[in-house]
């Protein structure tokens, strides 16, 4: 690809990348083995080298040599290489946590004790380890887990020289689930796949990605991605010219019936009046009718209508704040705002 193409210079560019799917404490902390194999963050990883970010302005680190010493001690020396006008790319796969009392987010390295959260690496710390050792001006950071939106909300109090993009998988008062979906859309984004260019333009900004794994996680995963910029970090920054190597698939979100059962899928092609879809479910594929086919506009409750929210198998009463694409920001009556949440369709019912 001509580097010209797109916003960032792979010489300019450097990328910490934290990817961990199994805990030393696997009691607290159980392992992803279903996400092992085409583990994203690898590709994701491989993708950098073969677009010439140099060996030495990529670390990654893979499970258990992603401790608390090698991270605390790499990060910094490795944020301290950095020139002006330089790209930070930081990314994290794996396990989150929040702590309510203190509304602190962490990332869970690999050997994280319950015990003490003192030796989790914290999403304050990473913002710390970055305005006191890197020089470059912007950061753009993603990641892929539980109370992932922490990144943001840590963001909005910081006052910086450096511009910052955060993209998030989840909210940061919620959990995440442990397949690929958010890294996958990230990965088809810098690979310009066309799905990915919501607005046609055969460019995929850093908003298309976005919005497009925005509207993955809550079609897919019932759950919202979140994105924010500050400063002068254009939200439409070019990862990718579209690729002319990747097939273009249709990619609308439907429901299929089978069985009279309506269930997810994505489109893919059409022939000869039939649709090729792939169910969400177990990513297996049909030839289908357009007539066992409808448009995803699933029934929502209202804005401001009173609801039961589920919480840990528990139904408490609560109020609808937002709805979207099935999806619901909720509050609850008897807790304060801090408790405020994205849940999936499953978790919310009619008060009784």
């Amino acid at each position: 690809m001509n580097q010209n193409q797109r916003d960032w210079k792979p010489e300019k560019t450097w990328v910490f990348a934290v990817g961990i799917l199994e805990w030393e404490n696997s009691d607290t902390f159980p392992s992803f083995p279903d996400a092992v194999a085409g583990r994203f963050d690898e590709k994701l990883v491989n993708f950098f080298h073969t677009q010439g970010v140099p060996e030495e302005q990529i670390i990654y680190l893979k499970d258990d040599k992603a401790t608390i010493d090698q991270i605390r001690t790499q990060f910094p020396e490795f944020l301290a290489k950095g020139d002006e006008d330089d790209l930070l790319i930081l990314y994290f796969a794996g396990h989150g946590d929040w702590d309510s009392d203190s509304n602190q987010h962490y990332f869970v390295n690999y050997d994280a004790n319950a015990e003490n959260r003192d030796n989790y690496w914290s999403i304050s710390s990473i913002f710390d380890d970055i305005e006191s050792n890197f020089s470059g001006s912007k950061a753009l950071l993603l990641a892929d887990c539980c109370f992932s939106g922490g990144l943001i909300d840590e963001v909005k109090q910081r006052d910086s020289d450096i511009s910052y993009a955060c993209v998030s998988s989840a909210y940061s008062h919620n959990t995440s689930t442990g397949a690929w979906t958010f890294t996958e859309s990230l990965y088809q984004g810098l690979l310009g796949d066309p799905m990915v260019d919501l607005d046609g333009d055969q460019v995929v900004t850093l908003y298309d990605f976005a919005r497009y794994a925005e509207l993955e996680m809550a079609f897919i995963e019932e759950q919202k991605s979140m994105f924010f910029t500050t400063s002068d970090f254009d939200p439409q920054m070019q990862l990718a010219k579209v690729s002319q190597n990747i097939l273009q698939l249709e990619g609308k979100r439907v429901l299929v019936e089978y069985e009279d059962e309506w269930y997810k899928a994505k489109t893919l092609q059409r022939k000869d009046g039939q649709v090729l879809i792939k169910y969400i479910e177990d990513s297996s594929q049909e030839w289908v009718e357009e007539a066992r086919i409808r448009v995803y506009n699933p029934e929502m409750f209202t804005v401001g209508e009173s609801v039961e929210v589920e919480q840990d198998g528990e139904w408490y009463p609560g109020k609808i704040e937002k709805a979207w694409f099935g999806i619901y920001y909720v509050s609850y009556d008897d807790y304060p705002s801090i408790w405020m949440e994205w849940v999936g369709s499953e978790r919310v019912r009619a008060q009784e």
